[in-house]
């Protein structure tokens, strides 16, 4: 929001300066939850500490004895359900009393939401200032670093892969993209738009990243060479609790429907979720191919939201090589009401997600469904500088 725009009623009324202080006021909003944090336990971080702890043993990778160690701890129940090799980044966090290693691992998240914003805003070619404001007022980033998660290294992952095949170095590229198949749902999309794209020496060092994720999870494991079995039981196991418990925070269609499911006691909405979801990655297609790399990578990354089998609300830090996009394109338009009015309420339904604990669903899946269709939209503007 750049670029002043005269004052002539409500459609006009997103100058500069407010469009700041809506940021600034989402900000505040989104990180404000920080207070009670420490009073519930820091929520998911409780699985990675746990995991940390339980690392070089077949037990990391198991569903009882993750919960066996939060109980002895007074932690927080929260299953971990990542590959096994994960482990291994969170036990040096163990060696720490958990609050410490908690509040720590918050501020590296934060750290690299701001990283992964300046290596974005340089590449879109925008404002720094703006971008890193836009990234902290996004409600569902503040949402992965305040419950634990880390999603923003995920985020950091995309930017800078999509940053190194902009630059045509192709083979870091791949090697970022394997990186995040650490959260395999989130790099599938990118190493689709790999192969649509005919860049093979990316596939190729995806694939190998995905041996070394195997190995790492062998090492984590201590050995134990069939521990994508037990991580698979542990999924499957945990699947139902987590959907009755946290099903209201899905953002994907097929989240969606099986939580709708749940709900309604219907035994098809999820499956429906995946149609219309697998429609709407084949209608991003042409787009996928044709588009610059940013384009392609943030459409990627909004495209597999849709379509996700477990997307929650921190998933959709994701959206925010998307919301870049958005603004790119807004800027060389000279950045329209429209634009402005959906910017802002974009950043308003991010950061009300947390209502969906009170009326059994979030908001947020709104913008998740509308991103690759405003994308799609706005396709046959100016081309992205990258």
């Amino acid at each position: 929001m750049g670029v002043e725009a005269p004052a002539a009623g409500w459609r006009h009324a997103w100058t500069a300066p407010r469009g700041r202080l809506w940021l600034i006021a989402c900000a505040v909003a989104a990180f404000l939850p920080i207070v009670g944090v420490p009073f519930r336990g820091w929520l998911d971080f409780s699985a990675f500490y746990a995991a940390g702890s339980l690392a070089f043993g077949p037990e990391v990778a198991q569903l009882e004895p993750i919960v066996r160690f939060q109980q002895a701890h007074g932690l927080p129940i929260t299953p971990f359900v990542y590959p096994a090799g994960v482990a291994l980044a969170y036990v040096p966090f163990a060696a720490l009393p958990y609050g410490v290693a908690a509040a720590l691992h918050a501020a590296l998240m934060l750290g690299a939401l701001v990283l992964a914003a300046r290596i974005g805003a340089d590449l879109l070619g925008l404002p720094r200032g703006w971008v890193l404001l836009g990234a902290l007022a996004w409600g569902p980033a503040a949402a992965g670093i305040l419950s634990g998660q880390n999603t923003s290294v995920a985020l950091l992952l995309v930017v800078l892969g999509a940053a190194a095949l902009a630059r045509g170095r192709e083979v870091a590229g791949g090697a970022l993209v394997g990186l995040l198949a650490y959260k395999p749902q989130l790099a599938a999309p990118l190493f689709g738009t790999l192969l649509l794209r005919g860049r093979l020496a990316g596939v190729a060092v995806v694939a190998v990243a995905l041996g070394v994720h195997y190995a790492a999870g062998v090492l984590a494991t201590g050995g134990h060479l069939a521990w994508p079995a037990d991580w698979i039981a542990t999924v499957r196991a945990y699947g139902d609790a987590d959907l009755r418990a946290n099903g209201w925070q899905a953002v994907s269609l097929p989240g969606l429907g099986a939580r709708l499911d749940l709900m309604l006691g219907t035994g098809f909405l999820a499956l429906a979720g995946y149609v219309v979801g697998g429609l709407v990655v084949m209608a991003c297609v042409p787009a996928l191919r044709r588009s610059s790399v940013a384009e392609a990578v943030a459409l990627a990354c909004a495209a597999g939201l849709v379509v996700s089998p477990h997307a929650w609300v921190y998933d959709a830090t994701l959206l925010l090589p998307a919301v870049g996009i958005f603004a790119a394109r807004a800027t060389r338009r000279g950045w329209p009401s429209r634009d402005r009015w959906t910017l802002a309420a974009a950043y308003a339904i991010g950061v009300t997600w947390p209502l969906g604990g009170l009326i059994g669903f979030t908001g947020l899946v709104v913008v998740v469904l509308a991103a690759p269709v405003v994308l799609l939209r706005d396709g046959t503007a100016e081309p992205a500088p990258v």
